[in-house]
């Protein structure tokens, strides 16, 4: 038997009841099916292996036990080599014990899995003999199943067990009124491998009341340079008592988005979007995946030999990657094109040698269908700062950056701004904190045209000298002063306004060098540096210098280690 298809829980091969017998030792009493295992600890084997003195008396006793002789029937499994663990010592009572053993199916020898939780009763005045009750209800797998759904389902058994066993000596002495332990054991059987759960009642006190539920292992870490990938389609299972942020975030998995690029589509706090991805990650509805880029390395796992022949990755695998309108490759033809990814070949390259355009290939999806069947893995980039020989970010450049002004622009009670600009009356001009350029630095942008700013920020004459005031103070303090100076009394030229930028601009350089050189210890991959500092591949390997290496490392001291 194997794994459910519906439930994906493993099928229970068998159950058995076995318990300490005060003549015969440990003895199976009750077993589902019938021919699961033998009855006997002893069975067949000399009693001095069980006792180092013997007498006479107790190996004619055999003959005399209460217990009906073994079946001829052949058995799956045997009791005598596992008898010590599943009626073991003191010291693994009230514990979670598994086992694995072989048995013999039809000739063929295979391995199998048992579960117990052994237990043991201490009887006051005389209820029990020797004045102890040990017993054990185990649970019999294939080796390969995954057990982690099982474990609570078995302590729960052995917990109702002494809970009945305590109440109405429902193990030691059953009565008429109870329901007896052998139909219990076949109705486990039964019902948790077709419904996953059930409901039997034992002593009129106690009852079995058991679900099994799937097990889900706890999710990986969820990283902002992380993609994810849907496994399902969110739109079908979403419903109107979803979180607000999981249903604005699920709209922008795409297979292409990484995590921090969805907590920006999403206006969603990146901590709330990292959770939200991790409770999908649990109930495995989306799998991470790298950022893809053209510059990205890839290799292929050995274990691609054997899912090359898996009919279903050979049946999906052109249907996904090709593009509309191009005819299916066959699949020895992928394999090769798969087996052509390689550490030192990045895609693009791979892509150029191959001629995958023509083939109508899409690469993004090439790459992640190799990833998502597990045969395809990533070549991470991790820099390495080895020596620092120069900075790694330049100064900034000389010319400031462009600012523009609106030629209509008046400030303040009719003070123009000059140095090149032709005053004109009070009119309804527009001024803006905004740069021209990249962020980083502050400059002066004026909206060349009204209908281009938003109503909002369009400052009549009374607001103003608010407006003003309100620019003033968004500038750093290492400008504050020149700056105000400038735009309040218009008496310092422009070369002021250039040498504060360009001192707002080394700062920034010097910042954003420093805390680049805490991601250069080898402990940090290429993906998360470049999405920390919102650049490319190429642009991070220019500044790091690593376009060309020499004796192991680029001319700025940086290495690059590939695994």
């Amino acid at each position: 038997m194997g794994e459910s298809d519906e439930s994906f829980l493993p099928q229970i091969i068998g159950l058995f009841y076995a318990t300490f017998d005060p003549r015969l030792g440990p003895t199976v009493t009750h077993q589902v099916p019938e021919n699961l295992i033998t009855s006997l600890s002893t069975l067949d084997e000399p009693l001095t292996s069980r006792s180092r003195s013997i007498s006479r008396s107790r190996s004619r006793s055999r003959s005399s036990s209460p217990y009906p002789p073994a079946s001829p029937i052949a058995h799956l499994l045997e009791f005598a080599p596992i008898s010590d663990y599943v009626i073991p010592k003191k010291s693994l009572a009230e514990k979670l014990v598994t086992l694995l053993t072989t048995g013999d199916d039809d000739g063929r020898r295979e391995e199998y899995r048992i579960m117990g939780y052994p237990c043991v009763l201490n009887g006051e005045g005389g209820r029990y003999v020797r004045n102890e009750y040990m017993w054990n209800l185990c649970f019999v797998f294939e080796a390969k199943s995954s057990l982690e759904a099982f474990e609570p389902v078995v302590r729960k058994c052995a917990r109702i067990l002494r809970s009945a066993e305590l109440d109405s000596a429902y193990l030691s002495a059953p009565n008429s009124e109870h329901t007896p332990l052998l139909a219990v054991l076949e109705q486990l059987f039964e019902d948790l491998n077709s419904y996953s759960e059930t409901s039997i009642p034992l002593d009129g006190f106690n009852s079995l009341e058991l679900k099994l539920f799937p097990f889900y292992p706890n999710p990986t870490e969820c990283e902002d340079w992380h993609v994810p990938v849907a496994l399902v389609d969110l739109n079908e299972i979403k419903d109107d008592n979803w979180d607000i942020t999981a249903a604005r975030v699920s709209q922008h998995i795409d297979g292409v988005n990484h995590v921090k690029r969805i907590a920006e589509l999403a206006d969603a706090d990146p901590a709330l979007t990292r959770e939200t991805l991790k409770h999908m990650l649990y109930y495995q509805v989306v799998m991470m995946v790298d950022i893809f880029q053209y510059s990205n390395i890839y290799t292929v796992k050995p274990n691609i030999t054997r899912l090359s022949a898996d009919p279903t990755i050979i049946s999906e695998c052109a249907s996904y990657v090709t593009r509309k309108g191009f005819p299916h490759s066959s699949w020895p033809i992928l394999l090769r094109l798969y087996s052509k990814l390689h550490p030192g070949v990045t895609v693009h390259d791979w892509i150029e040698s191959n001629d995958i355009v023509s083939l109508g290939i899409d690469a993004r999806r090439f790459v992640s269908f190799g990833i998502i069947k597990g045969f395809l893995r990533r070549v991470h980039r991790w820099p390495f700062l080895i020596d620092r020989k120069s900075p790694l970010i330049g100064p900034p450049e000389a010319r400031p950056r462009k600012v523009g002004f609106d030629r209509r622009a008046v400030l303040g009670s009719g003070t123009a701004l000059r140095d090149g600009l032709n005053r004109s009356g009070p009119g309804d001009s527009t001024f803006t904190l905004r740069s021209q350029e990249s962020h980083g630095s502050v400059g002066l942008g004026i909206s060349p045209s009204s209908n281009r700013t938003p109503p909002s920020i369009t400052p009549s004459p009374a607001r103003r000298t608010g407006a003003l005031t309100s620019m003033r103070d968004s500038y750093p303090r290492s400008m504050g002063s020149a700056a105000e100076t400038h735009l309040s009394t218009g008496s310092k030229n422009r070369g002021n306004l250039r040498s504060a930028v360009l001192r707002v601009r080394e700062a920034e350089s010097r910042a954003m060098e420093e805390e680049l050189v805490r991601y250069l210890d080898g402990m940090h991959h290429a993906d998360e540096i470049q999405v920390c500092f919102r650049m490319g591949w190429k642009e991070l390997e220019r500044i790091l210098g690593v376009g060309e290496v020499l004796g192991g490392k680029g001319m700025k001291g940086v290495a690059v280690i590939y695994r």
